[in-house]
């Protein structure tokens, strides 16, 4: 009887507020607190920073989360990064998935398709500016209210200073895409910029702001630790909502194992599983 009453205060929510929030699709990212976007240098890349895809190694991601604990609220990704021959950069490819069903129904459904380019504008011997941008098919449906499609756009840009320092900026959904018969519901338009510093090669902070539109401009804090040549470990905090997060990673023959925790002012705590391979 919980279980149905939480999903119904989630469906009868959705009209309140943007969807496609920001469900922090990546494991990665979810152990550091969200403070990504000036990390961003893996396939995950797509849904944060698509600059940083030019650091990505050829490489395949895929998640799965229950989101805040609840069964009923699904999360899946799948993230790929390609190397493209010469000088033309890095592309990704990036589903995201987030269902709310209740007994093998699916209430609600939002999929995010990304498609996005990641390439070098400027390089010298310390430093070097990235690009990049994603384009996002987003797909909306309510079981017994139809469907709806829109189309975003990202872009995203990274300044790596002798090595050790990144500066990484992005705008998502810049063309204010609009879901509905009458689009009359405003895809959430977000800002982020940070700075991760890098002292010392397997260490990495973070310290970032991110701001929705029409919303409360966030701060996310995280770092990384390589403690061993196959293990990791992660942890950050931020606020609105105040958040604590840890995670790990382990490696062996360049299969990715990762687990990402993060808690709530108010519900469960979210466990976040992937698994990925270098190629």
């Amino acid at each position: 009887m919980k279980q149905i009453l939480i999903a119904l205060v989630v469906l009868l929510s959705i009209p309140a507020f943007a969807s496609f929030d920001d469900y922090e699709p990546s494991v990665r990212a979810r152990g550091m607190a969200g403070a990504y976007y000036s990390t961003s240098d893996d396939a995950s890349a797509v849904f944060y920073n698509p600059a940083g895809l030019n650091l990505a190694h050829n490489s395949l991601l895929v998640s799965h989360s229950y989101l805040f604990g609840n069964s009923f609220q699904e999360l899946n990704t799948v993230a790929m990064a390609m190397n493209l021959p010469r000088t033309y950069g890095t592309i990704g490819f990036g589903l995201e998935a987030m269902n709310v069903e209740y007994r093998n129904v699916t209430l609600t459904s939002e999929k995010t398709y990304t498609l996005a380019h990641g390439f070098t504008l400027l390089k010298d011997v310390h430093s070097s500016v990235h690009l990049g941008y994603a384009m996002n098919l987003y797909h909306l449906s309510f079981e017994g209210f139809g469907e709806q499609p829109a189309f975003g756009m990202n872009v995203g840009a990274m300044a790596i200073l002798h090595q050790r320092t990144r500066l990484g900026f992005t705008v998502t959904n810049l063309n204010k895409p609009k879901v509905g018969e009458d689009s009359d519901l405003s895809l959430p338009q977000k800002m982020a910029m940070g700075i991760s510093y890098i002292p010392y090669n397997g260490v990495i902070t973070a310290m970032e702001l991110k701001k929705t539109v029409g919303g409360e401009t966030e701060i996310h804090a995280g770092t990384e630790v390589q403690v061993m040549d196959k293990l990791t470990l992660r942890c950050g905090a931020r606020s609105q909502p105040a958040s604590y997060s840890f995670g790990a990673r382990f490696t062996m023959f360049d299969v990715l194992v990762d687990y990402g925790y993060s808690t709530h002012e108010v519900l469960d705590g979210t466990h976040h599983f992937s698994l990925g391979y270098n190629f």
